[in-house]
């Protein structure tokens, strides 16, 4: 039983897409840059910006915008991944002709896109954002398959100063040790 759940929190049920108040289920997959990443790799060490590519202009400048940005979210303890339905060779090409400071990982089936609703009804990549915290529980959840907005990267960074507001005991403490 993870931390989240002891604490009350749910993981995502089988079947439904992520949201709001529910830990992110994890997953598994390959990074362009060698080996692969787990989603619990992060947890307790960083919050999370997950997103789900789906080769459209907009979603192409938010990667770029964020990328500008990185060093804001470094400073919000949070990591940046990129999952791409592409093949290894066309995430690596996108990760380089974006300049992407961060992990970019493969799901070149789509099952996962599928999973986190990052996919149209033909099942075609559709972009996604989560926004976590360190323990995988979501505070934001946009979808182009819904018809929802991507956020800007300023929005983004406003969840992330909110999610950090939320856990004191991450922060300094108050008097000398």
């Amino acid at each position: 039983m993870s931390q989240a759940e002891i604490a009350g929190g749910q993981t995502v049920p089988p079947n439904q897409l992520p949201a709001k108040g529910y830990q992110f289920r994890h997953f598994t997959l390959p990074c362009v840059d060698g080996g692969e990443i787990r989603l619990s790799d992060y947890r307790g060490r960083f919050n999370l910006v997950l997103v789900f590519t789906d080769g459209r202009p907009e979603t192409a400048s938010l990667l770029s915008e964020m990328t500008r940005r990185y060093g804001e979210f470094k400073n919000s303890e949070a990591e940046i991944l990129v999952v791409a339905q592409l093949t290894s060779d066309e995430a690596l090409r996108m990760k380089e002709r974006v300049g992407l400071p961060c992990p970019v990982l493969v799901d070149e089936d789509g099952r996962i896109h599928r999973e986190v609703g990052a996919s149209d009804s033909q099942e075609n990549p559709a972009a996604a954002v989560y926004v976590t915290d360190r323990f995988e529980e979501i505070f934001g959840a946009y979808r182009t398959s819904e018809g929802e907005p991507l956020p800007t990267a300023a929005e983004v960074l406003n969840w992330l100063e909110f999610v950090n507001s939320q856990c004191p005991e991450c922060e300094p403490p108050e008097w000398p040790l």
